[in-house]
């Protein structure tokens, strides 16, 4: 009976716990709503939201794909960066009659599936070794099937030999930045967090967790600099210049 009475009471007291934290996160999504887009007091507050929800501990884990998917944390990072990128840019679209973090679960949910089946599709090749070994020891000649996917993966392999010295090429420009485009396009009064660190740590496929340690800012504010800056037709333009 005892146990049964505080383990009730413990339930209780978890209720209160999130009822308190939802009041929270409703009173910074409304300040936020009620301040003018892109005004540097929305920012302050979004901030402090997407702040208040990352130490909360109620953001969705995902376990039963822990174990399932080989690059479980990169993904995770990803969609996670993802969904305070679209909290931040559609928080407008919050309605009051969910719980806030059931709202950005349900983002979240969306961002990581899409994550994970970009993965998925950039994985999804067999590799000319296996294809090979399942032919080996047998005097068959190789069927026109198997000639025509050793041939789609070879020309896979050319692309994607190409894809890395394409990729080499550009981390060479960013580095360079010869007009110091990408140096001087920065958070806030902050010349260290600014474009060409964060596009050369996504080029070495850094996490967004450890870019924001590195950097000193929060995901949301990392991502939205690289996310909307790259669609910027200066930028665009900038690296047809001297990539095209």
């Amino acid at each position: 009976m005892m146990t049964t009475k505080y383990q009730a009471f413990e339930v209780q007291q978890e209720i209160l716990m999130d009822d308190d934290l939802d009041l929270q996160l409703r009173q910074l999504v409304y300040a936020a709503q009620n301040h003018p887009q892109k005004s540097a007091e929305r920012r302050k507050i979004l901030n402090k939201l997407i702040a208040k929800i990352q130490s909360s501990g109620k953001l969705k884990k995902f376990v039963e794909w822990r174990q399932k998917l080989t690059h479980f944390p990169d993904i995770y990072s990803e969609a996670e960066a993802n969904t305070y990128l679209e909290i931040c840019k559609d928080i407008e679209d919050y309605r009051p009659e969910h719980p806030v973090m059931a709202w950005v679960n349900q983002i979240f949910t969306w961002r990581f599936h899409d994550v994970r089946r970009q993965y998925r599709r950039r994985t999804q090749t067999l590799s000319l070794d296996e294809l090979d070994s399942r032919n080996s020891g047998s005097d068959k000649p190789v069927s026109k099937e198997l000639s025509r996917v050793q041939n789609e993966i070879k020309d896979k392999l050319i692309s994607e030999t190409e894809d890395e010295l394409e990729i080499s090429t550009t981390k060479s420009f960013v580095n360079n930045d010869p007009e110091g485009l990408l140096q001087n396009t920065y958070i806030g009064e902050d010349t260290n967090a600014n474009l060409q660190k964060v596009i050369l740590m996504r080029l070495d496929h850094e996490k967004w967790e450890d870019i924001s340690q590195k950097l000193g800012h929060p995901i949301s504010r990392l991502s939205e600099l690289y996310q909307r800056n790259i669609k910027k037709r200066k930028i665009i333009d900038y690296f047809r210049k001297y990539l095209q």
